[in-house]
């Protein structure tokens, strides 16, 4: 058994791959587990996970949380710290005498998502990418394993460190073996539902226009929150005008309300757009927990969604445009007998062959590895 401290300054406390999936699983694994996030309190779960809180701070001042965290590190010794932020690979030359094992958990393509940031200065952005890059491969290098979403992340680092493993954010099935739809979101229209990151790159505007389009033949849930405020509050007045009645705002959706907001759906859209982020192989979440419950999926031709869903055929891809999106949402509406045959084809896929249950044991194995003759001090 070792002592491990799961540690984020921009996750939740309930985020679904730190706290649901790599911390209930390294418990489960027999190792004693702490999962540091902002926002939380104090004390062990239901799972055996010990909850630490730091005081919820905005971007700018996340730095503040240096004192607490290593704090934290002294009084806990942990065998294991494991960082789920870019941010946080700055701790590791303080860390590196403190703890044993140092783990980086990459779960973006770091430079272009900085290069997408709606809060830095366009002109600054290709710079501020570059410089990521740069600071990401040469702190990840003093870490002694590192995690992945996919394997085309691990182009980003150099040789170091060699302990290297893939976890595809597949959803844990058992989450989603039961779901109660909410019964607030029964509507005879086609039901589609988004719920995620509520930005121009995941295609929220092309989800609106196309509601725009549709008619009364299909309702929109749209669950999720804005990163950019003045892009939430135009989303907010065009629901609140022209699409009211065809889309409906849900707010932040907590993961613990996911399956129920999806079960109530017929079709997850999932419309992400060709930026240089969006482009690369992914796993998109929110398409394998939608498929999880049953739904039939609408989703661009981009990499890591439309392979799965021609190869499945559980739903239909098209190309990541208004045009193409509303084409797939009138044919959907069109042939609505289609719909639930996909979403079983989607559901058992899942649960098959894309489920956190599948893949949780390479976690299991790298910590292994990562820990091998290693105890917590």
């Amino acid at each position: 058994m070792t002592r491990v401290l799961q540690l984020s300054v921009v996750h939740r406390p309930d985020d679904p791959r730190i706290h649901e999936r790599e911390c209930r699983t390294l418990v489960e694994a027999g190792h004693q587990v702490a999962y540091m996030a902002p926002g939380d309190e104090s004390g062990f779960d239901a799972h055996g996970v010990l909850h630490l809180p730091l005081p919820a701070r905005p971007r700018a001042r996340r730095a503040l949380h240096t004192p607490a965290i290593l704090r934290a590190v002294r009084e806990l010794r942990p065998a294991v710290v494991h960082v789920h932020d870019p941010e946080l690979l700055a701790l590791f030359p303080a860390l590196r005498p403190l703890v044993p094992r140092l783990v980086y958990d990459m779960h973006e393509y770091v430079p272009q998502q900085i290069a997408a940031k709606h809060y830095i200065p366009a002109p600054v952005r290709p710079a501020a990418s570059g410089a990521a890059a740069v600071g990401q491969r040469a702190l990840a290098a003093l870490a002694d394993g590192v995690v992945t979403v996919t394997e085309a992340q691990m182009e980003a680092l150099g040789q170091r460190p060699a302990l290297r493993t893939t976890l595809p954010n597949y959803p844990r099935f058992a989450r989603f073996a039961d779901p109660r739809p909410r019964p607030d979101l029964a509507d005879e229209r086609l039901k589609l539902v988004y719920v995620g990151s509520l930005s121009k790159g995941r295609g929220c505007g092309v989800m609106l226009d196309v509601m725009a389009q549709v008619g009364d033949r299909a309702v929109l849930y749209l669950g999720g929150t804005f990163a950019d405020p003045r892009w939430g509050r135009e989303v907010e007045a065009r629901v609140a005008g022209e699409l009211a009645g065809a889309v409906r705002l849900l707010g932040r959706v907590p993961p613990a309300d996911v399956p129920g907001v999806l079960a109530a759906a017929e079709v997850v859209w999932v419309p992400a757009q060709q930026t240089s982020q969006y482009a690369l192989p992914t796993v998109a979440t929110k398409l394998y927990e939608g498929l999880a419950v049953g739904l039939a999926a609408l989703v661009s031709d981009l990499p890591g969604r439309s392979e799965l869903v021609r190869e499945e055929r559980c739903g239909l891809t098209v190309p990541p445009t208004v045009e193409g999106h509303l084409r797939g949402v009138r044919q959907l509406t069109m042939d609505r007998d289609a719909v639930a045959p996909m979403g079983e084809r989607g559901r058992r896929a899942v649960r098959e062959r894309y489920s956190w249950e599948v893949v949780e044991g390479r976690l299991v194995d790298f910590y292994a590895e990562l820990t091998r003759g290693v105890a917590s001090p």
